[in-house]
Protein backbone atom coordinates (compact mmCIF):
# COMPACT_ATOMS: atom_id res chain seq x y z
CA UNK A 1 0.00 0.00 0.00
CA UNK A 2 1.69 3.44 -0.79
CA UNK A 3 0.47 6.30 1.25
CA UNK A 4 1.88 9.94 0.35
CA UNK A 5 3.05 12.62 3.08
CA UNK A 6 1.18 16.06 2.00
CA UNK A 7 3.95 19.45 3.34
CA UNK A 8 5.63 21.72 1.55
CA UNK A 9 7.69 23.68 4.48
CA UNK A 10 10.66 22.85 6.60
CA UNK A 11 9.75 21.11 9.34
CA UNK A 12 12.03 20.11 12.75
CA UNK A 13 12.32 16.09 13.81
CA UNK A 14 9.35 16.58 16.04
CA UNK A 15 7.14 17.84 13.79
CA UNK A 16 8.08 15.45 11.07
CA UNK A 17 7.10 12.50 13.85
CA UNK A 18 3.80 15.10 13.98
CA UNK A 19 2.87 14.45 10.33
CA UNK A 20 3.71 10.90 10.27
CA UNK A 21 1.47 10.27 13.29
CA UNK A 22 -1.35 11.68 12.01
CA UNK A 23 -1.29 10.98 8.40
CA UNK A 24 0.35 7.36 8.17
CA UNK A 25 -1.42 4.46 9.20
CA UNK A 26 -0.19 2.18 12.12
CA UNK A 27 0.55 -0.31 9.50
CA UNK A 28 2.58 1.82 7.66
CA UNK A 29 4.50 3.71 10.46
CA UNK A 30 5.11 0.27 11.93
CA UNK A 31 7.07 -0.68 8.73
CA UNK A 32 8.88 3.14 8.47
CA UNK A 33 10.36 2.07 12.19
CA UNK A 34 11.31 -0.89 11.26
CA UNK A 35 13.15 0.66 8.30
CA UNK A 36 14.78 3.10 10.61
CA UNK A 37 15.34 0.57 13.07
CA UNK A 38 17.60 -1.56 10.37
CA UNK A 39 19.39 1.31 9.42
CA UNK A 40 20.86 1.98 12.79
CA UNK A 41 21.84 -1.59 13.33
CA UNK A 42 24.30 -1.61 10.83
CA UNK A 43 26.53 0.27 13.65
CA UNK A 44 27.99 -2.19 16.55
CA UNK A 45 27.02 -1.31 19.74
CA UNK A 46 29.48 0.14 22.82
CA UNK A 47 29.65 -3.69 23.51
CA UNK A 48 30.04 -5.29 20.43
CA UNK A 49 32.91 -2.78 20.20
CA UNK A 50 34.24 -3.58 23.51
CA UNK A 51 33.74 -7.34 22.60
CA UNK A 52 35.64 -7.48 19.44
CA UNK A 53 38.90 -4.77 21.04
CA UNK A 54 38.65 -7.74 23.91
CA UNK A 55 39.10 -10.57 21.29
CA UNK A 56 41.67 -8.94 19.44
CA UNK A 57 43.44 -8.49 22.44
CA UNK A 58 43.23 -11.88 23.52
CA UNK A 59 44.37 -12.57 20.05
CA UNK A 60 47.42 -10.28 20.28
CA UNK A 61 48.54 -12.13 23.27
CA UNK A 62 48.25 -15.46 21.81
CA UNK A 63 50.21 -14.36 18.87
CA UNK A 64 46.84 -15.16 16.69
CA UNK A 65 45.74 -11.98 15.95
CA UNK A 66 45.32 -11.79 11.53
CA UNK A 67 45.99 -7.77 11.16
CA UNK A 68 46.09 -6.15 7.59
CA UNK A 69 48.99 -4.24 5.61
CA UNK A 70 48.93 -0.60 6.09
CA UNK A 71 48.46 -0.67 2.03
CA UNK A 72 45.38 -2.23 3.04
CA UNK A 73 44.03 -0.08 4.97
CA UNK A 74 44.65 2.78 2.82
CA UNK A 75 43.56 0.94 -0.27
CA UNK A 76 40.32 0.77 1.44
CA UNK A 77 40.08 4.69 2.52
Amino acid sequence: METTLHFDTKVSLSQLAQIIREQLPAKDRLALANMLQTEEDDEPTKEQILSRLKEDYIALQNGTLKTRTLKEVLDEL
